[in-house]
């Protein structure tokens, strides 16, 4: 085994134990200094490190929850949409009538099937075509209004009963198209 170089010296005579001593104690009191002295500079710099990956978690994890909650609340308002229209829908099972309307989203006519009574009030506003998973009902004006709160996209018609009701200044205004008109 070898031994330490101030070992040697000792056994060599060319030091005293007090001088070895007082050695050690320097290295190791510079030692702890230098320890002490990297420690501070390496914690201030990871600290900033530390802070800026704890900061840059809780924003991810901030847009996290929130894009959560928003998907949540939007299957929220589709259920409630779901259960307005199928708790207040109108019954079309003996629909002789062909009703055309605008899809106001895709600009295409599309028709369903009504009694005589219900082509009137949906012609008049009373009644609005509404639409949930690709199949088309028809509800009450006032269930429309909440139905449009929830979703702008589930209602496809809903006529305008001022819409009908000419201007002043219309020089047809005394031509009126009948409501029940077939087109």
């Amino acid at each position: 085994m070898s031994k330490s170089l101030a070992d040697q010296f000792l056994k060599l005579g060319l030091a005293d134990k007090k001088q070895v001593q007082k050695d050690k104690n320097e290295k190791r009191k510079n030692d702890k200094v230098n320890r002490k002295n990297r420690v501070e500079t390496d914690d201030g710099e990871s600290k900033q490190a530390v802070e800026q990956a704890r900061l840059a978690k809780v924003a991810k994890d901030r847009q996290l929850n929130l894009e959560r909650q928003q998907k949540a609340q939007e299957k929220s308002l589709v259920a409630q949409v779901k259960q307005i229209i199928e708790t207040t829908r109108i019954h079309l099972d003996d629909g002789d009538v062909k009703f055309n309307f605008a899809d106001r989203f895709d600009n295409k006519i599309k028709s369903i099937y009504v009694s005589a009574q219900i082509q009137v009030d949906l012609a008049r506003g009373k009644l609005a075509i509404a639409t949930f998973e690709n199949r088309f009902f028809v509800v009450p004006q006032a269930v429309a209004a909440k139905i449009m709160e929830r979703s702008t996209t589930s209602i496809l018609f809903l006529a305008d009963p001022q819409a009908a009701q000419p201007d002043d200044d219309d020089p047809y205004k005394d031509y009126v198209i009948p409501d029940d008109l077939m087109w």
